[in-house]
């Protein structure tokens, strides 16, 4: 029948927002854990540039103590030669000289350390300094794309409460009874209660159609049901 056909395309309109309101929620849904994900993804940076800081001072401290060291073998070489002046005895002389060299020694090997450590000290800095601009603009990046996130939510908020606007107004013109049929139907399928017959299958399960449903469904006079999906069966171009 005629009315029932303009019931039908109705619904496929109710439907229609029903789809665009689902997908819509889907994604606000979303929201939080994209956002929560890139969050934890700039603490990650942020550690990692934490982790390089802590290297840095390690380096740097490790420069400190080899300095103090340093600094106190030539105070010793100094001492070993103020007594070296003042010794008389042949043996203590030579003993003395033997200190001295040793102690040479020790200060060539502590110098070589603090030289290689206060390269990598000038290197770590670098790293520090190239992953605190890479880290600026990183965090920068993020929180825009967070901001584009929490905008796309309010725009998809606002779409869903022109569509439920919409929906309430298609309702009002629908038979309640198929109505209601639809509505059990389209709950938990991402609000598709009807299905389009689709060559010899039912378009949203995929199912083959009994050739009786897609004659029943080209003709438009009785309700047809989806016998695998029981989704409201409709042929496009019988509407």
């Amino acid at each position: 029948m005629e009315d029932l056909k303009q019931n039908l395309a109705l619904l496929l309109e109710l439907q229609n927002c029903d789809v665009k309101i689902s997908d819509a929620n889907k994604q606000i849904s979303l929201a939080p854990g994209l956002i929560e994900q890139k969050n934890r993804i700039l603490d990650d940076k942020k550690a990692e540039l934490r982790e390089k800081k802590k290297k840095y001072a390690e380096l740097a401290s490790s420069t400190k103590e080899k300095e103090f060291l340093l600094d106190d073998k030539e105070k010793g070489i100094k001492k070993y030669f103020v007594e070296l002046n003042a010794v008389k005895s042949n043996d203590i002389y030579k003993i003395l000289l033997l200190e001295i060299e040793k102690a040479k020694v020790d200060k060539s090997v502590l110098e070589d350390e603090l030289l290689a450590l206060m390269e990598n000290v000038d290197e770590e800095y670098a790293k520090i300094k190239a992953a605190e601009n890479e880290l600026q603009k990183f965090e920068e990046n993020i929180k825009k794309e967070i901001t584009d996130i929490e905008n796309n939510v309010n725009k998809l908020m606002e779409e869903v409460v022109a569509l439920e606007k919409i929906k309430e107004e298609r309702k009002s013109k629908v038979n309640k009874s198929i109505l209601s049929h639809y509505d059990r139907l389209k709950t938990g399928r991402d609000g598709r209660g009807m299905a389009v017959v689709d060559g010899e299958s039912c378009g949203c399960c995929g199912m083959v159609l009994r050739t009786q449903l897609i004659n029943q469904a080209l003709k438009g006079q009785d309700l047809v049901f989806c016998d695998n999906c029981s989704r409201i069966l409709f042929k496009k171009d019988a509407l």
